[in-house]
């Protein structure tokens, strides 16, 4: 995902649009399960280093998002340490959200590139270690300390009163960057017989091809330990997970097989991040990710305002939105917040009494 805080005369009518036509759902008290869900991706930047301006400022976007009806954030950096905040941030979001019938998800990325100081300097053998032996940015998930270490995050966000867990970048990094450290590769010899570096690095190696399927293992048992934290925790959180469009290449690709978080119910629902401008496709990846969910899970699409994958129309985005409710879709995902901004919302609504 890239985040973008500039923001365009398409953005604006794809707030007033989507208000006038009804397709964002009325005010609320509190979001009920049975309501259509609407999320939006919101990161900290949006919002003052100053507590008394934060305030302010969330206040003023959590009215307009509750009039847009808005009811989910998926919210970025939330714990301490996170977003250079000297406030705690998630206990104002909670505040501000819950009093707007916002449920908040802090958001937690197994899989993005992280900043090497704290826990993560005192334990550089988590890192990931490339194919040529080079360390890479981001934690290997295949290490159960790595797992460890994101329920224990995950923890911390529990104690305070959320709504959900919400799961991005639960993947490794694109194009295989599986790790190849000495730990990673003999506990796959352990059970292969070889490493991964023993064989061809193509899937005319049946051991690679193992390889590619035990790393999304891995990946998968991150999930399940996920529910399984939030199961022992005996509060009433949701699950919900960010994922690539196609689950056949992301098992190759990325080591996430949502498909089978989504057919086993692991989650509570998935936001297909289908950041297209092609109605055609974006219907026929939904409708594929429908199948696979069925009864099992939700499907919230991602639909995407402005992405490294698209920048889309006014138009096209009211198309979308109502592809997804012919589809039988949950709900839908707006990426970000940047593009959802207040002083954008704060002009529709006006368009929402009416």
């Amino acid at each position: 995902m890239i985040h973008f805080r500039r923001l365009t005369t398409a953005a604006t009518s794809i707030i007033l649009l989507l208000i006038t036509a009804s397709l964002l759902s009325g005010c609320m008290d509190k979001a009920e399960p049975s309501a259509e869900k609407r999320a939006v991706w919101l990161h900290p930047g949006l919002f003052s280093a100053s507590y008394d301006t934060a305030v302010i400022q969330m206040k003023e976007l959590f009215s307009s998002y509750k009039e847009a009806g808005i009811n989910n954030l998926f919210c970025y950096n939330t714990l301490k340490g996170e977003n250079g905040f000297s406030w705690d941030y998630l206990k104002t979001l909670i505040n501000e959200g819950h009093a707007n019938g916002i449920m908040i998800h802090p958001v937690f990325c197994p899989g993005y590139p992280v900043r090497f100081e704290g826990e993560i300097a005192q334990h550089p053998e988590w890192l990931v270690v490339n194919i040529d032996g080079t360390t890479g940015n981001s934690l290997n998930p295949a290490l159960p300390e790595v797992r460890s270490y994101w329920l224990r995050r995950m923890a911390e966000a529990m104690k305070y009163d959320i709504d959900g867990i919400h799961l991005d970048y639960a993947r490794f990094a694109i194009d295989q960057k599986y790790s190849y450290d000495s730990v990673t590769c003999n506990e796959f010899k352990r059970i292969y017989g070889s490493t991964p570096l023993d064989v061809a690095h193509d899937c005319g190696s049946m051991i690679w091809c193992e390889w590619i399927k035990w790393n999304a293992a891995r990946m998968t048992d991150l999930v399940n330990a996920t529910g399984d934290l939030i199961g022992a925790s005996g509060k009433d959180l949701k699950l919900g997970a960010d994922v690539f469009p196609d689950y056949e290449t992301a098992q190759v690709l990325i080591g996430q097989e949502w498909d089978e978080w989504a057919s086993e119910g692991m989650v509570d629902f998935i936001c297909p991040m289908l950041y297209t401008n092609d109605t055609v496709l974006f219907r026929r990846y939904l409708k594929r990710a429908k199948g696979i969910a069925g009864i099992s899970c939700e499907v919230w699409p991602g639909i995407g305002l402005r992405t490294s994958h698209n920048i889309i129309t006014p138009e096209l985005m009211v198309r979308e939105v109502a592809i997804a409710k012919e589809e039988g879709a949950e709900g839908v995902a707006f990426f970000s917040g940047y593009s959802l901004s207040r002083k954008l919302l704060e002009l529709s609504g006006d368009s929402v009494k009416k």
